[in-house]
């Protein structure tokens, strides 16, 4: 039997199996739909084996390549299905190939499938997860671990050591002022000379101007008319 008859052969063969799926292009060149065992269908997929036989098919490998009929499919996945064909096609050469490569394109898609629906659930039940995580938070409050902890001591050390020195400068400031506030009226005028400044400037013309030394000289003497009179009682009381 020549290469003519074994193609015209294979193809009766598969027309009957696929009797929807098949359609024919020109002579020896054929496309199949193929869909998986369990379709999803939130995301239904759907792909097409396109095959053109070689003038020596089956001694060689035909034209093979995958249309994507219905859904999508990822790069990675493509290169895996056209990896896992031509493997099988060149294992069987010599040999009408086209429904065992039905078959493991079929499997694939199946799988395909069925990793995207798991895909899909584990991204949902890690959003309940953490929606659950997020509300028992509130209620039992963060968790301490020693990371968290040294973090906490560290930050607490600085505003205790921030509020110390605070404390202190504050300290200083008031004992200035309690320095302040213990200086008598004369020596408060003493020291400012805007005092004397100020007064001068709301006198009137006629007014007297005081002499601050004719006080001190008039405390000065009483000072000593005070040790005068302590002298003279020392004496009399010695005569008496």
């Amino acid at each position: 039997m020549d290469h003519k008859e074994e193609q015209e052969q294979e193809l009766e063969v598969l027309k009957s199996i696929y009797p929807e799926e098949f359609e024919e292009i020109s002579e020896g060149e054929f496309r199949i739909r193929l869909e998986p065992e369990e379709q999803d269908s939130t995301t239904p997929l759907t792909l097409g084996l396109y095959i053109k036989f070689t003038p020596t098919y089956p001694e060689e490998v035909p034209e093979i390549s995958i249309e994507t009929i219905d859904g999508s499919i990822e790069i990675d996945e493509r290169e895996k299905l056209y990896s896992e064909l031509m493997n099988v096609a060149q294992d069987s050469l010599g040999m009408a190939m086209v429904f065992t490569l039905s078959s493991l394109l079929k499997d694939l898609l199946t799988s395909f499938v069925i990793e995207r629906r798991e895909k899909r659930k584990k991204v949902e039940e890690d959003k309940i997860r953490k929606e659950i995580e997020a509300e028992q938070a509130k209620f039992q409050g963060t968790k301490v671990t020693v990371a968290s902890f040294l973090e906490w001591k560290e930050n607490f050390d600085k505003e205790l050591e921030e509020k110390e020195k605070a404390t202190k400068s504050l300290a200083a400031i008031k004992k200035e002022e309690a320095k302040k506030l213990k200086l008598t009226g004369r020596q408060l005028f003493e020291q400012d000379e805007s005092l004397a400044k100020s007064d001068m400037t709301y006198m009137e013309e006629g007014d007297v101007t005081v002499d601050v030394s004719l006080f001190e000289r008039e405390e000065d003497m009483s000072d000593e008319e005070e040790e005068d009179n302590s002298v003279l009682d020392l004496v009399r009381n010695s005569n008496d």
